[in-house]
């Protein structure tokens, strides 16, 4: 089955900003939207967007119906998040399988990992695990990942190839990409909403976890097999995951991988880190162990 892919944000294109996890910021989300408009392009927030109950953003309900309601309107060319948090796997029994219908660019990450492999496999859409607006768009972002970022989501770029850092096992796979924060993907697993990672390069970022969590969390995932069939793994950023000794994160991950019969790099400049490329979901992408690259090769957009 052929995937859904959106239209490309054209000049003047409204944008919807939700807020399906985490209790948004007034000032950082304006900041935010601010970055948005001077790119060209028109913003409208959901309505609920600055609901507050506690560090929620509002009732599931009221978030999943926001969503829901963005998708479904033809004048919104593209949703993007507002921040993390958590939330998001509250409003999954809240979203209907009707939004396959009106596939357009979706874009977060952290909590929202939830949100994008959901789409991607329950509704077959391309998503973008990408810059949010009161977080990253709010502080800015470096001068090539707002380029990176733009020219994707507008079709200017179809292609691209980025460096990236180690490489733990050699090899070159083309395959879509799976994935997002690591600590979300293993919330999901044992229930109906777990990561398919069969066939797929994994991709896998955090924030804020130290080495031995990391590695629980990684063999939480081997001993659940979604190791096992995989065409490569990608790690992004481990941002704030140092330890107090001599095991860190790439300690841990060089163990884990060296023996992998599937390609292996890491250093994606992807995730909680100073700067977060975009990555889109569900479309080609050429993982070379060989030369330490990741390159799309296939747009995201029509």
């Amino acid at each position: 089955m052929s995937v859904h892919k959106p239209a490309a944000l054209a000049p003047g294109a409204r944008i919807g900003v939700v807020a399906p996890a985490g209790a948004v910021d007034s000032t950082a989300l304006r900041a935010g939207v601010a970055a948005i408009e001077a790119q060209g392009f028109f913003v409208e927030l959901a309505p609920g967007i600055e609901q507050n109950n506690g560090y929620l953003a509002g009732a599931a309900g009221d978030r999943g119906r926001d969503l829901s309601e963005f998708f479904r309107r033809d004048d919104i060319k593209a949703i993007l998040c507002a921040r993390g948090g958590f939330g998001s796997v509250q409003i999954l029994e809240h979203l209907s399988l009707d939004i396959a219908k009106h596939p357009k660019l979706f874009v977060g990450y952290s909590d929202i990992t939830i949100l994008l492999n959901w789409l991607r496999a329950r509704c077959n859409m391309v998503t973008i695990h990408g810059p949010m607006v009161a977080t990253d768009l709010a502080r800015g972002l470096s001068e090539r990942s707002q380029e990176h970022f733009w020219a994707m989501l507008s079709g200017r770029q179809r292609a691209w190839k980025l460096p990236l850092g180690e490489t733990i096992r050699r090899g070159q796979v083309e395959a879509e990409i799976a994935g997002g924060c690591l600590s979300m993907l293993v919330t999901t697993l044992g229930t109906a909403y777990e990561i398919d990672s069969r066939g797929k390069i994994l991709f896998l970022e955090d924030v804020g976890e130290a080495p031995y969590r990391v590695e629980r969390m990684l063999w939480h995932l081997k001993m659940a097999g979604k190791l096992d069939h995989l065409a490569g793994v990608v790690f992004g950023d481990f941002t704030h995951c140092a330890g107090d000794g001599p095991r860190d994160v790439n300690a841990v991950i060089d163990d884990m991988f060296n023996q992998a019969p599937y390609p292996v790099v890491m250093g994606m400049p992807a995730g909680h880190g100073v700067e977060n490329f975009a990555l889109p979901f569900g479309v080609k992408m050429r993982l070379d162990g060989d030369r330490a690259t990741l390159e799309m090769s296939e747009s995201p957009v029509l």
